[in-house]
């Protein structure tokens, strides 16, 4: 009986590491892909708004990529 338990402990434990590792790696698919979207739309939102916003700050470049593939990467994995 022990042993049985300790197989489906240690096939569990893979399974979690497995995951994980998926994860990551579609993380930083997602976020190199996003990478020249969050340009386009950095460099878009200065031709629109103009340099001299004070009011509106422009977030950078990698930090909209990093948030698209935070919204995205958990959507994948909860579809």
């Amino acid at each position: 009986m022990m042993k049985q338990t300790v197989a489906k402990t240690f096939s569990v434990s893979q399974y979690r590491k497995t995951i994980k590792l998926e994860y990551r790696i579609y993380f930083a698919l997602i976020f190199v892909i996003s990478i020249p979207l969050a340009t386009f739309s950095w460099s878009l939102h200065f031709l629109i708004k103009g340099f001299n916003q004070k009011g509106e700050q422009n977030e950078g470049i990698l930090k909209r990529a990093w948030g698209h593939a935070q919204v995205i990467t958990p959507m994948i994995f909860t579809a």
